[in-house]
């Protein structure tokens, strides 16, 4: 991931311009005489960083087989949420835009800081198997939406 270096000094008298660069998806790193003190990143992509360190941790709750649901993600914490999606994500057992639904987050939004991160992008099904249950799990949630034909 590539970051700008301001020194502390600039920070104090650009706080504002630092912040907004973050926001569009800018790290910064704080440098007090040339040495790091600090990296300042947007709130969504610190979650995020955080739930792949905790799936990569390795203690995780088993996963539903029947993917998550929305059930499962009421009445979790905000890291909780991040952590419990991306435990499903990385485990190939719900796809990116779903995640960005349970996180309520745009699905070009998760991909652009999935690309910036460096976190892996899973497209599509890999086996025919794969994409029967996506063409019936998106069925399902057509009837569920729309009601039966």
């Amino acid at each position: 991931m590539e970051y700008l270096r301001v020194r502390k000094t600039d920070l104090a008298r650009n706080t504002s311009q630092v912040i907004r660069n973050v926001l569009r998806g800018q790290p910064t790193v704080i440098e007090n005489h040339g040495q790091p003190e600090v990296a300042i990143v947007d709130v969504v992509d610190y979650l995020i960083l955080r739930a792949v360190a905790h799936y990569h941790a390795g203690n995780r709750p088993a996963l539903d087989a029947n993917g998550p649901s929305d059930a499962e993600f009421s009445e979790l914490t905000e890291q909780a949420r991040y952590n419990r999606a991306m435990d499903y994500y990385l485990a190939e057992a719900c796809s990116t835009g779903r995640m960005a639904e349970l996180l309520q987050i745009s699905w070009a939004d998760m991909r652009e800081r999935f690309n910036r991160l460096g976190v892996p992008l899973f497209f599509g099904p890999t086996t025919i198997e794969e994409a029967r249950e996506d063409a019936r799990v998106a069925s399902d949630l057509y009837r569920l939406a729309h009601g039966p034909k």
